[in-house]
């Protein structure tokens, strides 16, 4: 198998003979909800999967909202070789259901981060893990993008003017260019990097904090990189957070770094929220020294109680940043591609691997 570790498990050897010995098309297990596989599986996607092995889906889940049934799916994958995941089917892949999973070798998941369901367990033995995080990229840095112009030229507050049905050219005050402004990028994950290419026409100055990025990677993006995460904050026009969830990054953006920001300085998250104190983020809005474009929050829904509700120096939307037709419909397509390089012993694009895990989102 491509990129696996098949001389480390025990059960390694015996996966990858289960499969040889079995002359009969490869099953292939499908959990998405109904609802989920019809947003994001394609006819063309469908079409394509059939061509590759017996299509058996799981038919216990109506909507993302309803999880799975461990001993349900247990009984599905026993002679299963590939299993296609999503949001709201994600049963955990630990020992135990391993242990009764024999012939399983591929696990794609039409979503994002695999962090939660699947682990060094099967990573360990003979089973490739592949993801669609790399789709979801691409929508959530063009959303970061658009939150970014929105906020900087104060679309939002003209449309509500002009709604209300008041001509003012002047009341809301002018908004600013984007052209040339210091951007800092808080990680430089998937979403970052395809957000950058979207900065350079605008001829900004593009400063990255990531302990991981090296000079050399940082050259081919065509970014500035910093180890000082206090001078991205006090230096920056622009501060969007791109940071995965991991124990380094939990709280990373206090209420002393925030204070850092510059009046006027716009800070932007699309990322999970718990590297944010956003009681601090919220304290910071309220004094209307800084604006805000928010796409993920502590608890969603976003609390009644909230004060962001109410900030006017605030975009908030509700956790849509990879939400776009197109994205949702190559989801499906972008795992089907997967499966398809996975049985033609071809190099997979996605593929997560063991040392992947501890910076992943």
């Amino acid at each position: 198998m491509t990129g696996t570790q098949s001389t480390q498990h025990p059960q390694s050897t015996q996966r990858t003979q289960n499969s040889q010995n079995t002359q009969q098309k490869p099953k292939i297990v499908v959990l998405l909800s109904d609802q989920l596989f019809e947003e994001i599986m394609t006819p063309q996607a469908q079409e394509q999967l059939a061509a590759l092995g017996e299509v058996v889906r799981y038919r216990g889940a109506p909507d993302r909202r309803t999880r799975v049934d461990a001993e349900a799916v247990a009984d599905l994958l026993k002679d299963a070789e590939a299993v296609i995941t999503g949001w709201g089917a994600t049963p955990k892949f630990d020992n135990w259901l391993l242990e009764r999973t024999p012939m399983l070798r591929f696990i794609g998941h039409t979503a994002g981060t695999i962090k939660g369901f699947v682990g060094e367990e099967a990573l360990a033995q003979d089973i490739v893990v592949t993801h669609a995080a790399g789709t979801i990229a691409i929508a959530v840095g063009e959303w970061a993008l658009t939150m970014i112009l929105a906020s900087l030229r104060k679309v939002c507050d003209f449309n509500a003017d002009m709604h209300a049905r008041n001509w003012n050219k002047a009341g809301t005050g002018h908004g600013q260019t984007l052209h040339g402004k210091r951007v800092g990028i808080i990680a430089a994950s998937m979403t970052a990097r395809a957000l950058i290419p979207l900065l350079k026409p605008w001829g900004c100055d593009i400063l990255v904090f990531d302990p991981y990025l090296s000079a050399e990677r940082a050259t081919e993006l065509g970014v500035r990189r910093t180890q000082d995460l206090d001078e991205l904050f006090q230096t920056c026009d622009i501060v969007t957070n791109h940071a995965p969830t991991t124990p380094e990054t939990d709280g990373m953006i206090d209420a002393r770094r925030l204070a850092l920001l510059r009046d006027g300085a716009l800070f932007v998250n699309t990322a999970r929220a718990r590297a944010i104190e956003y009681d601090a983020l919220t304290r910071e809005l309220q004094s209307g020294r800084i604006y805000g474009a928010l796409d993920v929050f502590p608890k969603e829904p976003l609390e009644p109680e909230s004060p962001l509700w109410t900030l006017p120096n605030v975009i908030l939307s509700p956790h849509v940043a990879g939400a776009t037709i197109e994205s949702r419909l190559q989801l499906g397509q972008t795992i089907v591609d997967e499966l398809t390089r996975f049985y033609r012993g071809e190099p997979l694009k996605h593929q997560v691997r063991k040392e992947h895990l501890a910076i992943m989102a």
